[in-house]
């Protein structure tokens, strides 16, 4: 399953969807597309048509709470509406970033956006993330999107959250590629339960002439590059 997470970084408003998005989504041809910091709206009619032009005929997304970002997902295989449901703090910006489906062969996905809070509900927003994710790890399940948190900067307050994560069994690939924010960091990832497989993570920076990410919303994409994964689930004979 070829899984491709992209912030759209709309910021809160139904953006406009630039121009090297669609050439971008046909060469990149992924099995799940996953839109975060994306907001849904009266003008996404065009959006919807490409997604079932290129066999991405399921669609869901994330309610939206108050002026918060969505979350989308749009597969080729058949999924469903999960039970996860974001953090729950005031305003409900980790409720309106978190979407959760299930696959028809058996696999779950969870597509993000780590709201950047700040002071003690940054706090309260990871205890509550970890332990969500924690709870899952007996499933096949990813969980994947702009996480706001690197597990291998000290620095990054959400990175020590992944970092445990990784300790107790979590698969976290360091995806090939420089950065996945246009300032040099790296934020998007994807988590990956011990059923699944995860055989290749990349950052998309270009594309056949697109650029894909970058600082100027008016020459790139977005200010977030493409993170694009091949996750499966294990064999029953795989440890």
């Amino acid at each position: 399953m070829r899984v491709l997470s992209w912030n759209l970084g709309h910021q809160t408003r139904e953006a406009l969807i630039r121009v090297g998005f669609t050439p971008a989504l046909r060469a990149l041809a992924p099995d799940v597309l996953v839109l975060n910091e994306f907001v849904d709206g009266p003008t996404r009619g065009d959006l919807r048509a490409l997604l079932r032009s290129l066999g991405l005929t399921h669609v869901h997304c994330s309610t939206r709470m108050g002026r918060h970002n969505q979350v989308l997902i749009a597969a080729r295989e058949e999924c469903a509406l999960g039970e996860l449901r974001g953090p729950r703090l005031e305003g409900g910006a980790g409720e309106s970033n978190l979407l959760h489906v299930h696959f028809s062969s058996g696999v779950e996905l969870v597509g993000l956006r780590a709201p950047t809070y700040e002071r003690q509900a940054r706090s309260e927003y990871w205890d509550n993330l970890s332990a969500l994710i924690r709870s899952t790890s007996l499933r096949p399940i990813a969980w994947v999107g702009d996480l706001n948190a690197d597990p291998d900067n000290h620095r990054s307050f959400g990175g020590k959250y992944l970092s445990n994560l990784e300790r107790e069994g979590w698969l976290i690939p360091r995806a090939k590629g420089e950065w996945s924010f246009y300032r040099g960091s790296r934020i998007d990832h994807v988590l990956v339960s011990q059923a699944l497989a995860c055989t290749s993570a990349e950052y998309v920076h270009t594309l056949d002439g697109v650029s894909v990410a970058g600082p100027s919303v008016e020459d790139h994409v977005s200010d977030h590059a493409a993170l694009l994964a091949t996750i499966s689930l294990k064999a029953r004979s795989e440890p």
